[in-house]
């Protein structure tokens, strides 16, 4: 049937569709107070379960859950996630020791935010409060209780072992990450709140703040005399346990107030919603008669409209509900220009890692995943913002008109810290890490497909740059790209002619100067010239290249390793830096395993360099452990480079078996003048040396650092001081020779 004939008999029965039409407005408007009036439920469930965390913070071993509250929180589950929330109400109520039970509560209190969609039904201004009250201020009680529980255990023991002083600063780290968050998030997130409650509100804050200077002031002798301690009696335990109630009680006080506060602006939305439905009910029922009385004027046109409107069919995302890809180059192209004294700015947003998410979770999950970030975005979007996912794990929104350059990067800001929130996946939190690059288009001026590109391009700046970064486009990034891209073409020529190639450190005895390693370094001979990594890898990596340089690289090492054993040269160890992508593959220790076996060498003449980051995420991390695990087990060396940098944990250095680890050389540079580094770096020495695993100090470049090294502990450098990078050739002539030379010339060690 033609669109103007099956129209026109439509026309005839427009009341009809117009009322339904209508009807689905309103429902829409009205399932949003809905929406609102779960996350008020939610909200009232934490307020409940506040006087039940502070009971346990206490100290109280069983707490008893009163019945109406258990019944609340199982109706407000339903049958999805009643049991689950069941479960975890017992676990908080049930378990004894308050430090884990106060991590029941905190989970508890993420998973009913979660389902009541708190941060989605929220005022744009209160937004962030819900990541304040079940994630931020939580995290601080949990640490300080741990924190009190240690003074009063470790002040009781008639002996202090090395684990019982590793304890203090590594839980005391935990706590001073979690306390400095919340005293700036208490600054940051109640800044743009308005009215006497809002002022209350910062005055509560201030207060916390305070006690939290006072907290960390007395936690600051508690470690300190815990290091020196010998015995218990010599722990000065008391100022931080008199403190701790002090702190708590400030923490719950702002929490409560913070709940009352975004309480009474979820009903303010509610009445708002409420009353701007009814006007609207009053003036669509006007319309909707006007509409019938000259809709038959309309036929023709709506025909025509009708039809290119067929035309767009596919400009919608199926899975968010938001415009796509097609959709933005369409607004791009048909977007009136700025105003004279607007500009417009577009910011695109990425999802780092989403794939592995995907596989850690399942599709369904990445999908609720992407979803609730669609949501995010809805929600703090303006109304004249175009939104729009525009591929995979990848999000843009365009504003034509924005206040200013400042103020819309401020914005995208705002909205990245957002994206970067805790998810709850199947019953696990996890943190989305995510990247922006926001570019302008000159007030005035037509937009164009440009605007997309330059804000790709800054994207592609802010995950170089880091995790969590935004970046915002300059001409110099394209420059960069179109340089890069034409690096990555060269390299991938000098791969094919074997021009990159492994420079080797060597990496000798504190003590006697002999060699005992060296560290296999990426160089580019391009010519008479030697390129460094700073100068290709990043092209490289931009188009996909690392994984070919490694196996050049590694194909190399080989090769000398074959070489050092038919010279009979044995006891050297070849550093090879392992990626966490290489780690991730399957089955790569047995096959890696498989080819130095063939070639007659030993996995022990081989040192793997892991860097310590791999071990942040405990559970994203578990197929890379469980790999470097296997290969300790097939008899490779196992070092773990920068050390102190990470985020890794006592146990996971005792659980990867961990043979040596290469202690970062921003903890190495001038250690011998800086008393401040020292603390720092003889820490990280006595903490390895503790657990048996030796240590190289790398970056040395004076004599004065490797003599305090030496008298503190470490056992092996690398660095200026011995040599830089040198080619294949030279490394074997310096290894026969055994002759170490310092920077003024100065043999400190000579094994002919």
């Amino acid at each position: 049937m033609r669109i103007r004939g099956w129209l026109t008999g439509l026309i005839i029965f427009l009341l009809v569709p117009s009322l339904l039409f209508a009807s689905l407005w309103f429902y829409g408007n009205f399932e949003s107070v809905r929406a609102i009036d779960r996350s008020l439920k939610g909200v009232g469930l934490l307020q409940a379960l506040g006087p039940l965390t502070e009971e346990k913070s206490r100290g109280i071993p069983s707490l008893e859950i009163p019945d109406d509250y258990r019944a609340q929180l199982i109706r407000f589950g339903g049958p999805d996630y009643a049991d689950y929330l069941d479960t975890q109400l017992t676990e908080f109520a049930t378990e004894e020791d308050v430090s884990k039970s106060l991590r029941h509560a905190r989970s508890l209190a993420l998973s009913i935010a979660a389902l009541a969609k708190i941060s989605s039904s929220s005022p744009y201004e209160t937004t962030k409060l819900p990541h304040l009250l079940t994630e931020i201020l939580p995290s601080v009680i949990i640490e300080t209780s741990k924190m009190r529980e240690n003074a009063e255990l470790l002040s009781a023991k008639d002996t202090i072992n090395v684990w019982d002083k590793m304890m203090v600063p590594v839980q005391g780290g935990q706590f001073k990450v979690a306390a400095d968050g919340a005293a700036r998030d208490t600054v940051l997130l109640f800044a743009d709140l308005t009215g006497p409650a809002a002022d209350a509100l910062r005055l509560k804050a201030r207060q916390y703040r305070e006690a939290n200077v006072a907290f960390q002031t007395q936690g600051a002798k508690f470690l300190t005399s815990t290091i020196q301690a010998q015995k218990g009696a010599d722990i000065d335990a008391e100022p931080v346990i008199t403190a701790e109630p002090m702190l708590i009680e400030a923490a719950y006080t702002l929490w409560r107030e913070t709940l009352d506060y975004l309480r009474n602006a979820l009903i303010e939305e509610k009445q708002d919603t409420i009353q701007a439905v009814s006007l609207a009910g009053a003036v669509a029922t006007a319309v909707i008669l006007i509409a019938f009385g000259i809709g038959a004027v309309l036929v023709r046109a709506l025909a025509d409209r009708t039809q290119k409107e067929f035309e767009k069919l596919g400009f919608h995302d199926p899975l968010t509900g938001l415009p796509n890809r097609r959709a933005l180059l369409e607004a791009l192209r048909s977007v009136r220009p700025s105003s004279a004294n607007g500009t417009s700015g577009l910011v695109v947003f990425d999802i780092r890692q989403f794939r592995k998410i995907n596989h850690r979770f399942g599709d369904k999950s990445g999908d609720m995943i992407l979803r609730a970030i669609a949501s995010d975005l809805t929600a703090v979007a303006g109304p004249k913002d175009f939104l729009c996912r525009t591929g995979g794990s990848e999000f843009a929104l365009l504003r034509r008109d924005a206040n200013s350059i400042a103020d819309f990067e401020a914005f995208a800001r705002r909205v990245l810290k957002k994206i970067c929130s805790v998810k709850v996946v199947e019953g696990q939190e996890t943190v989305i890490d995510a990247n922006g690059g926001v570019s302008f288009q000159k007030a005035n001026t037509a937009l164009s497909e440009n605007i997309l590109t330059d804000a790709t391009l800054a994207l592609r700046a802010a995950k170089q740059k880091g995790s969590k970064e935004l970046e915002v486009f300059s001409p110099m990034m394209r420059a960069i790209f179109e340089s890069n891209a034409e690096t990555a073409k060269e390299v991938l020529s000098a791969l094919e002619h074997g021009n990159i190639v492994p420079w080797y450190q060597p990496q000798v005895d504190i003590h006697t100067g002999q060699i005992i390693g060296a560290e296999a370094l990426a160089r580019w001979i391009d010519g008479d010239q030697v390129r460094f990594p700073g100068a290709f890898l990043p092209a490289a990596e931009d188009a996909g290249y690392m994984e070919l340089i490694e196996t050049a690289v590694r194909e190399n090492v080989l090769s000398l390793a074959t070489t050092l054993e038919t010279r009979d040269i044995h006891g050297i160890h070849l550093g090879l830096n392992v990626s966490a992508s290489f780690l991730e593959q399957e089955n790569v220790a047995e096959e890696i395993y498989a080819k130095i076996v063939s070639l007659g060498l030993k996995p022990s003449n081989f040192n793997l360099e892991i860097l310590e980051a791999v071990m942040i995420d405990e559970i994203a991390a578990m197929p890379v452990k469980a790999n470097i695990v296997r290969l300790s087990e097939l008899g490779f060396f196992i070092e773990l480079d920068d050390f102190g940098t990470g985020h890794s944990s006592i146990s996971s250095l005792r659980d990867l078996k961990v043979d040596r680890v290469k202690i970062d050389r921003s903890f190495i540079t001038g250690v011998d003048t800086n008393p401040g580094l020292q603390k720092f770096t003889s820490a990280l020495i006595n903490l390895a040396k503790s657990l048996d695993i030796s240590v190289l100090a790398e970056g040395v470049e004076t004599e004065g650092e490797r003599l305090w090294l030496q008298q503190n502990g470490c056992d092996y450098i690398q660095g200026f001081l011995v040599s830089k990078a040198i080619p294949e050739g030279e490394i074997l002539d310096m290894i026969q020779r055994q002759a170490i030379l310092n920077t003024d010339g100065k043999v400190y060690a000579v094994n002919a």
